[in-house]
Formats: C-alpha cells, sequence, structure tokens
C-alpha cells in the first residue's frame, strides 16, 4: 500500500472513529460472553457485531439523504438492534439489562493497536480531530479514557446530520479553519471517502482487516477518490512525512 501518484500536503487530519481509529468487534465478543443465554453460542453470534454496524449505517444513510428524521446515534443502534437479534440463538430471551449492556459496548471501543502511537506521530505535524457520526458524549468519554492525543472532538451531531450528509464533512473547514483541500479525512470506509472528496476534503484509506471480526472482507482495490492508501496509522505517518 501506497501513496498516490501526487503528493498531498495537507495541515489537518480527521479521523473517522468506529472501525478506523476504534475496535468495536472485540469489546463485543467479550461483552456477549458474559451474557448467560449467550454464552454457551457465543461463537455463533461471531457476525453480530459487523451486521448491527450495517444495519445501523443502513439506516443512517436513510437519514443522510433526508427520507427519514435525524435521531442521535444511540437511538439509532438501538432502533436496529431487536429485529437482529432475533437471527441469533438466545437472543429473543435477552433481558432489558442485557440489551442494555449490548447498547453501551459502542462506548467501550478501544483504540486498534497502532492507533495511539500513530495519532500521536501525526499530532507533532498537523491538526488533529475526530469525524464521526458518533454521539459528542460519547466520543469525549473515549478519547478521554483512551488518551487519545486529539485536539478536538467533531462530530456530526453538531449539525444534526450522519456521515455521508455533506453538511458533516463541512464540519471540518468550519470548526479547524483551515480550506477543505487542506484536510485530510482518514478512514477505513470507502462510502465515508468518496463523500468526503466530493465535499472537497483530500482522502486517507486505512483499511482494517479485522474490523468485522476474522472474516472481514476488505476491497483494498484503488480508487480515483482516494488519494492515499496506508497500512495502518504509523504507515500513513511516515507517507505524510516523506511529502
Amino acid at each position: 500500500m501506497t501513496t498516490a501518484q501526487h503528493p498531498i500536503r495537507p495541515k489537518a487530519l480527521v479521523f473517522d472513529m468506529q472501525g478506523t481509529v476504534l475496535d468495536f468487534y472485540d469489546p463485543m465478543m467479550r461483552e456477549l460472553a458474559g451474557i448467560p443465554t449467550v454464552a454457551s453460542h457465543v461463537q455463533d453470534w461471531s457476525t453480530f457485531a459487523g451486521q448491527w454496524s450495517a444495519s445501523a449505517h443502513d439506516a443512517i444513510v436513510e437519514i443522510s439523504a433526508r427520507r427519514k428524521a435525524w435521531q442521535p446515534n444511540g437511538a439509532v443502534y438501538a432502533d436496529v438492534m431487536t429485529p437482529l437479534l432475533s437471527r441469533y440463538p438466545g437472543g429473543n430471551t435477552l433481558s432489558d439489562d442485557d440489551k442494555t449492556r449490548l447498547l453501551g459496548v459502542w462506548g467501550k471501543m478501544k483504540p486498534w493497536n497502532d492507533s495511539v502511537a500513530g495519532l500521536t506521530s501525526l499530532r507533532k505535524e498537523f491538526v488533529i480531530a475526530t469525524l464521526t457520526n458518533a454521539s459528542m458524549a460519547a466520543m469525549i468519554a473515549i478519547v478521554k479514557r483512551e488518551k487519545l492525543p486529539f485536539d478536538a472532538i467533531l462530530t456530526g451531531e453538531l449539525v444534526h446530520a450522519f456521515k455521508p450528509d455533506p453538511r458533516v464533512y463541512q464540519i471540518a473547514p468550519d470548526y479547524l479553519g483551515f480550506a477543505p483541500g487542506e484536510i485530510l479525512m482518514v478512514s477505513a470506509h470507502k462510502w465515508d471517502l468518496m463523500a468526503a472528496k466530493h465535499s472537497g476534503l483530500l482522502t486517507a484509506f486505512v483499511p482494517r482487516p479485522y474490523e468485522n471480526g476474522p472474516a472481514t472482507k476488505v476491497d483494498t482495490s484503488s480508487e480515483l477518490y482516494i488519494d492515499v492508501t496506508a497500512s495502518d496509522l504509523p504507515h500513513l505517518a511516515s507517507i505524510l512525512d516523506r511529502g
């Protein structure tokens, strides 16, 4: 994985968080293993985290397209959880307390092993900020707990919108004070980068092969809307340092 043919010189970097900087799969599997009605067949739930994330994303796309009214991120995940649970053994027997535990996992996401080192290196040269669909409260708590070295926390909640709505990408120039073409959007999700490019931002693809667990399939093919591809965040720092 290397840079695109042309060098890029951003002044600020904004990061997708869920799946890109943070791992949700392992925390979810640990929580599931602690629920008695699930523990005996927890491996049958190995696709649950990824499917829950995908179902929430589908709902968020509907909101971004203005086909549904905006609601907080946590409400989106709660709405899609119940029908999804019925697909898994023991899912229909989960108590309200169990469901609350599962909803809480999105606030317990952990940084990937390279995230803190990569962010620390990048912050030496650039302004770095989150740009996520998570709630402000959840992101503040995670950043503080995990000691993630961000200069700013930005989420779609600031404008009551979700990526890929262009209003979310506009948050970056509005709050960081740089032109869109001076800001690099870093994400493990191609849909995110395509929308960021349409909003005038530079783009960096950092695929996460384990995002949805061992069975994750990642499309690593090159795209015209991706300016740079890196294997992890320290690799991205190295690429930008050379640029």
